[in-house]
């Protein structure tokens, strides 16, 4: 049995063991905050910084931090068995009152669909993750296979890390990005995808069809704001990508050559494998044709093994070779041909390489494209301006007339390459997008990019514009299967509540109508959480955009059309984060029949996947849940009530009603009033937080900003989360909501929706976990950044006064005396860090002092380096940062 607090005390005691090596006062500082023994930190400090040991200082507490991350990972998990957890839902639902048919039915059309993002609150290197698996490895064995080895190469790897520096010393790129993604992806990730197919396959006792994990990625086709991402760049990862899965089969060919070593004199072949064989011998090489005539799987084995080797010779070179797999269902075919001609005993190797290739196609990671409406907007101006068909002032027109000089642009066909000399290198680059998308599709795997995702959609010009890009780049010809999912991206506040307004719209339209005809009456629809929480606080964000997805599921069944949501989530609360299965119970009835496509960002990405039992554990948690949900969304009907199911889930609590929506509108008006209405609210911001710092540090590829700018708008939601978190008064995941709540003047109403309304619980417990991160104490020590008093006085009063008021009214709902109480698990995770983190504060505020009083460069480029460290520790203390 797991034993966390041996756990804690051995890594505790191997940090210690390390640091008496390395330095005596590092070892005195790090004890005396481990114990809490905060009475003589600023001579400390001091002592600290004259001895130039802050960045030792700062490793250690670092380091720690990293090890608690580990050992915290392997308690979450409830069960060394994660996988089983999905053998017991369906049991469960069955138990319910689910026919077992209806119940595999949904088990084989359901869809989990994480999209791994770019985003920069991974703060650690590629040389920390490795370390963190390896470690995560070590203590697997220590502690439940009782090796006691593996303690020297912890040692080991807790020394080199000592001599590593925590930040990157070069900006990261988006082929970096990439290649931490893709380590990720072949350490952990295929593995544990193929070990949930095979058990969905044994729950439904016959093969997978399709996968119901489908792995995305926008690493190279998020462009939105970042100048990095060009169309040679998506192009490269395309071919990355399309590369790295070509091998993974080549070398399983190869294994199950080795394998398959079965003589025909033993195992009779049906006519169907014999004749595949003979028609392609000529590309078995004549000592293969000698040895394998009697050994057929081994000889068809070779001849995959050259299909797929001709495949990455046709992609990266002029020579074409006609012997190649066109697409992976051939792979697939040939595949299940093998398998039909063996034993059941002889297959396992065989159905694992088809499962693989199930979950890989030739493309690994289904590429998403995401840009900015804005930019299309510009091209299509200058295209329609040199067309005639209107001037340059496009943009400004009011919306219905864009509608009507798009639908007469619509009705005919353009010559884009006529056109390309007379325009702009860059809208020559736009036109190019939908090129290379092409290309891909024509030469690596049809479904290699499907969504296409428009930032900032306020209108329905803006998804028609698109239209009549990918029409002129015959991405879609009117009558046949599109190839692109035109999806848009709904943000702010307001825009989630014009959604169903721009799609009712959209469906009227006589082109978009037929799109959506040629989509099989499919719209994919991305809500954004964390820039909506952004514009309008927490509260208001989760209320608003239960409210939009809700119309539309209703405007769905309204129109025929299918509506399929994509969630933009990060891992902090503010930007949607929180337990995913009871996001998913609490969302809107039918909002996910059977299909969860979601942002995996960050640092939750390493947090989730990068251990093997971890990545087991959420994909099989996920999968549950998703099959739970989307029973479900599919049969709890009134016609079935009487039937002996848990109807809990199925009779949602109607949070459609005047109370509810007063406690969003106040904690709107009072978040509104604080972030957008205060006079010089963006100076306090800047000098309260280490944004400036954050903005120089070498996190992502992409700018902090869309925009030069000096609007909150243009800020992207990542530093703003990020910034907030690291001075630890972490306001985007709270203000308002104690304003929202005091605004119901009953509170046992308030006590009422908790137990009844799994919105309202879900949305209070997740702000709950954050709030216990807040530190106003550590917080208030920023203001001394803050010059003008006035400005200063004023906002924190309205920090404090809130955070008081949230906490009663938070306490009060959860009927608890301390926060969290009745979730001691999560408390005492949560404070554990407390003193590492609160060490690296200090002496972040003691270095931005020491900086901002700095006279020469050297001198501030050391103290740079020092707070940038001290960055990425507070980020591994906290987690889920951004």
């Amino acid at each position: 049995m797991l034993d966390f607090q041996k756990e804690k005390q051995f890594v505790s005691d191997l940090m210690l063991d390390i640091l008496k090596q390395k330095d005596p006062l590092v070892t005195k500082f790090f004890q005396a905050f481990m114990k809490q023994d905060n009475s003589s930190t600023p001579a400390m400090l001091t002592e600290i910084m004259q001895n130039h040991k802050t960045l030792d200082l700062i490793k250690a507490f670092s380091l720690y931090n990293i090890l608690l991350n580990i050992i915290e990972e392997r308690f979450n998990i409830k069960t060394t068995k994660p996988l089983e957890k999905i053998t017991q839902t369906y049991n469960d639902l069955i138990h319910q009152g689910f026919d077992s048919k209806d119940i595999q039915e949904v088990i084989q059309n359901m869809e989990f669909y994480p999209v791994f993002t770019a985003h920069p609150t991974e703060s650690r290197r590629r040389t920390f993750l490795e370390a963190h698996y390896a470690i995560d490895q070590d203590l697997y064995k220590i502690f439940e296979l009782h090796d006691k080895e593996p303690i020297n190469h912890i040692k080991y790897r807790l020394n080199l890390l000592w001599q590593t520096h925590l930040v990157r010393s070069e900006k990261l790129e988006v082929l970096f990005e990439l290649d931490n993604l893709l380590y990720i992806i072949e350490t952990t990730i295929i593995q544990s995808a193929q070990k949930v197919l095979e058990v969905l396959e044994n729950t439904l006792e016959k093969s997978l069809e399709k996968s119901p994990i489908q792995l995305g990625s926008w690493i190279g086709g998020d462009r939105d704001g970042n100048p990095f991402v060009s169309n040679e760049l998506m192009m490269q990862v395309m071919k990355t990508q399309h590369q790295l899965i070509i091998n993974l089969y080549i070398k399983k060919t190869k294994q199950l050559i080795r394998e398959l070593s079965i003589s025909q004199d033993f195992c009779e072949i049906s006519n169907s494998l014999q004749e595949s064989i003979i028609s392609q011998k000529q590309h078995l090489s004549t000592i293969s044709n000698k040895l394998h005539s009697k050994e057929p799987f081994r000889a068809k084995l070779f001849l995959m093994k050259q299909k797929l080797k001709n495949r990455l010779t046709n992609i990266n070179t002029n020579w074409k070779d006609d012997f190649v797999y066109k697409n992976s269902k051939e792979l697939i075919d040939d595949i299940n041909l093998l398998i039909a001609n063996l034993p059941k005993e002889c297959t396992q190797g065989l159905k694992e390489f088809r499962r693989l290739v199930l979950l890989g196609d030739f493309y690994l990671l289904k590429l998403d494209f995401r840009e900015h409406k804005s930019v299309f907007i510009e091209a299509i101006s200058e295209i329609f301006c040199l067309m005639g068909i209107c001037d340059n002032h496009f943009p400004t027109f009011e919306e219905s007339k864009k509608i009507k000089i798009l639908n007469i642009a619509l009705n005919s066909q353009t010559s884009l390459p006529e056109l390309l000399p007379s325009l702009s290198q860059n809208t020559q680059n736009i036109i190019d997008i939908f090129l290379t998308i092409k290309w891909g599709k024509e030469n690596l795997s049809e479904n290699f990019l499907h969504s296409f995702i428009l930032s900032m959609t306020t209108d329905a010009s803006d998804l028609l514009i698109i239209l009549w890009f990918i029409k002129q780049t015959k991405l879609w010809n009117p009558g046949h299967k599109a190839q692109i999912a035109i999806t848009p991206l709904f943000e702010t506040i307001n825009d989630l509540k014009q959604a169903s307004n721009i799609m009712q719209t959209l469906h009227q339209n006589p082109h978009y109508s037929t799109y959506l005809l040629d989509c099989n009456y499919t719209q994919e629809i991305m809500v954004g959480y964390s820039d909506s929480s952004k514009d309008g606080g927490i509260f208001a964000s989760n209320y608003n955009l239960y409210n939009a997805i809700s119309n539309l599921i209703t405007l769905g069944e309204k129109l025929q059309t299918h509506f399929h949501l994509f969630h933009g989530k990060g891992g902090s609360v503010s930007r949607g984060g929180g337990t995913l299965e009871s996001a998913l119970l609490a969302a809107p009835p039918k909002s996910v029949n059977g299909l969860l496509k979601v942002t995996e960002q960050g640092e939750m990405i390493s947090s989730k996947y990068l251990s093997p039992i971890s990545a087991n554990f959420n994909f099989a948690n996920t999968l549950s849940a998703l099959m739970k949900k989307s029973c479900f969304d599919a049969f709890c009907t009134h016609a079935i009530t009487h039937n002996k199911l848990d109807m809990q889930f199925c009779q949602q609590s109607n949070i459609h009603n005047k109370q509810m929506q007063k406690i969003s509108e106040n904690s709107y008006q009072k978040y509104r009033e604080l972030i957008y209405e205060t006079k010089g609210f963006i100076d306090y911001f800047k000098a309260s937080t280490p944004i400036d710092f954050i903005q120089q540090l070498n996190l992502g590829s992409r700018p902090s900003k869309r925009k030069e700018s000096t609007k909150i708008e243009d800020l992207r939601a990542i530093p703003w989360v990020f910034a907030w978190t690291q001075n630890r008064s972490i306001i985007p995941a709270w203000y308002g909501l104690g304003s929202g709540l005091e605004s119901i003047k009953d509170t046992s109403v308030l006590r009422q929706y908790y137990l009844e309304s799994d919105f309202f619980k879900a949305t209070i417990d997740n702000i709950s976990q954050a709030f216990l991160k807040v530190d106003l104490e550590i917080a208030k020590l920023y203001n001394q950044f803050v010059e003008d008093d006035t400005l200063k006085n004023k906002i924190w009063n309205s920090i404090e006064k809130e955070y008081k008021k949230t906490m009663e009214y938070i306490l009060l709902i959860r009927d608890e005396n301390v926060l969290l109480d009745s979730q001691q698990e999560i408390r005492e995770s949560i404070f554990m860090r407390k003193p590492s983190v609160t060490a690296l504060n200090l002496l972040q505020i003691e270095l931005i002092a020491r900086y901002k009083k700095s006279s020469y460069d050297k001198q501030k480029l050391r103290l740079m380096e020092e707070i940038h460290s001290t960055i990425v520790g507070i980020a591994q203390g906290l987690r889920n940062t951004g």
